[in-house]
């Protein structure tokens, strides 16, 4: 439902997630002046205990939107792993490839090169536009081919080669991890609890709390919506973890393909 969001530009993003909160706060802050003053002289002997329960209503709150950031920081940081173990396990296959003899080790090192190639220009464009990523996956399965096909003659070729064998196991569980964490994301209920209990605590600063300048408490509620809006922004960002601009890079794989023969 909200898919287009964390595709837009990080610019866009911020202007978006905290333009909404000062816009729709301070709005119907001003809207809802009458309703304030009315409730204020029919209970203004309640001021103080409406106080009392904004702050504990705020600090449930401030937990929750803190809790929901970190959540969304762990599951980038997450998948910035995936990602470094796939190059890992790549940088290993194309220094295995000196071990061979010709014409594999000219295509293994052609097709490792060639794969890292496509995943960096192809499939991260992919992956930030929200799409499956599979630009790629016709290398990988010629790389798996020509690894499978190949056949030792001896017990140290037999040895190398089973350790090959590991790797390239090792590779093609980063890559399917990788492309399945491209549709994670925080759960749609995540989202309600944020944004109902942001609507609730505003709600409550904006109508039930007492402050007698009312420029002051139109500039303190706009605060308290910044902050808000600063840290669902934060948590945007990070959500989907492979959308929009905030990703984990893929520097590691443009290394692969510029590096010289057998990595080195």
């Amino acid at each position: 439902m909200m898919d287009w969001l964390f595709r837009l530009p990080l610019l866009w993003v911020f202007v978006v997630t905290v333009g909404s909160f000062l816009a729709v706060t301070l709005g119907g802050m001003i809207l809802f002046g009458p309703v304030r003053e009315r409730l204020q002289k029919r209970f203004h002997r309640s001021s103080d205990q409406a106080e009392y329960f904004g702050t504990q209503i705020w600090l449930a709150y401030t937990l929750i939107l803190s809790l929901t950031a970190v959540g969304a920081w762990s599951e980038y940081q997450s998948a910035t792993e995936k990602v470094s173990r796939e190059v890992a396990s790549l940088e290993v296959l194309q220094r295995a490839a000196l071990l061979y003899p010709e014409p594999m080790r000219s295509q293994m090192d052609d097709i490792i090169r060639a794969y890292a190639k496509d995943v960096a220009e192809k499939e991260w464009p992919e992956q930030r536009a929200g799409k499956h990523p599979s630009a790629a996956k016709y290398r990988f399965g010629a790389l798996n081919r020509l690894i499978g096909d190949f056949e030792p003659d001896n017990l140290a070729d037999t040895l190398m080669h089973t350790e090959t064998l590991r790797q390239m196991t090792t590779a093609s569980e980063a890559r399917r991890a990788r492309i399945h964490a491209t549709a994670n994301s925080l759960p749609a209920v995540v989202w309600i609890v944020l944004l109902v209990g942001a609507a609730l605590a505003l709600t409550g600063a904006t109508l039930f709390v007492t402050v007698d300048d009312a420029a002051l408490h139109l500039t303190l509620v706009g605060c308290m919506a910044a902050f808000v809006g600063l840290v669902v922004f934060v948590t945007v960002a990070l959500d989907h973890p492979f959308q929009g601009d905030v990703t984990p890079s893929e520097h590691g794989f443009h290394l692969i393909a510029e590096r010289p023969f057998g990595g080195l």
